[in-house]
């Protein structure tokens, strides 16, 4: 993360990529951070297939919506916890190989996907 506004410098407070003068202006995330678009596609698939586990019992019955399309683990080709173990652990694996490219990612994303963006970067980054 960064310590100032993308745009302009000043002080995030308790914003993480742009300042409340820059965002009240209209500037976008997207205007200032160059984003890989399969780093992008990849987290995004991440984080849906992390929504695939239900956070409550832990079971893989979980049914994500996304853009208007749906998915569910079998979408991914999981159909037992140890499947969806093994792909979030290959991807949090990713995600810690590339976090240069990661972050510009994440702060596009946590608009729409704030909690899974906050636990890529507790736990993963």
């Amino acid at each position: 993360m960064t310590d100032g506004c993308l745009h302009c410098g000043k002080p995030l407070g308790n914003r993480t990529a742009l300042c409340f003068a820059c965002e009240s202006d209209g500037i976008a995330v997207e205007d200032v951070v160059n984003v890989d678009e399969g780093v992008y596609d990849r987290l995004e698939q991440y984080f849906v297939l992390a929504s695939t586990r239900c956070s409550n019992c832990g079971d893989l019955h979980g049914v994500v919506t996304v853009d208007g399309e749906t998915y569910t683990a079998a979408d991914f080709g999981i159909e037992t916890e140890a499947e969806w173990r093994r792909q979030m652990d290959e991807a949090e694996a990713w995600i810690d190989e590339h976090r240069e490219a990661v972050e510009p990612a994440l702060r596009l994303l946590e608009r729409d996907w704030p909690r899974s963006v906050e636990a890529v970067r507790s736990h993963v980054l």
